[in-house]
């Protein structure tokens, strides 16, 4: 079996979510939001509707950038999780 970092290496591993688009409130949701834009996009001229793309573009950028930057907190987050209880050791049955 390959390492994890080899894994790595070769893009086999990913941050992405894996299973959000088969749980139903997430299915449920993606359909209201195609909706809900169909909507609109069908009552705005086409000034309006390129404002809407910016829109929309700018906050997916927002929403990438949020993502990455709670990724690599929640990461490093348990790496300082992982090196306290090396060091730490002991049971954790333990009085402190």
């Amino acid at each position: 079996m390959p390492s994890i970092l080899e894994e790595f290496a070769h893009d086999n591993l990913t941050s992405e979510p894996q299973a959000s688009w088969k749980k139903p409130e997430y299915k449920e949701l993606v359909s209201l939001v195609n909706r809900n834009k169909e909507k609109l996009l069908a009552r705005l001229n086409e000034e309006e509707k390129e404002m809407l793309e910016k829109y929309t573009d700018a906050q997916l950028e927002q929403h990438a950038i949020e993502n990455n930057d709670r990724f690599i907190h929640g990461f490093k987050m348990g790496l300082i999780l992982t090196a306290e209880a090396f060091v730490t050791g002991g049971d954790l049955t333990e009085d402190a």
